[in-house]
């Protein structure tokens, strides 16, 4: 997805969960409990991440600024950070 800007998020901390680079995050936007940005990039700061996965302990849908744990992976192509 090289032509789709990255999202904008307010991060929290960076964590490890079970082997996985994770980040805390605000929800950008209100998204089903599949979540509309797995697959997404995300800008943290001057950092850009590829959304691997959604953790949280709660179901359901996911509302705009709930914070939510992301997994992450180094962003693919030249928007990486």
């Amino acid at each position: 997805m090289s032509d789709v800007e990255p999202i904008e998020v307010e991060a929290f901390y960076r964590y490890g969960y079970r082997g996985r680079e994770m980040i805390a995050i605000r929800a950008p936007f209100a998204m089903s409990a599949d979540s509309e940005i797995i697959g997404r990039n995300v800008r943290v700061g001057a950092s850009v991440h590829h959304v691997m996965g959604v953790l949280r302990q709660i179901s359901g849908p996911i509302q705009k600024g709930e914070p939510i744990g992301v997994e992450v992976a180094a962003a693919p192509g030249p928007e990486r950070g």
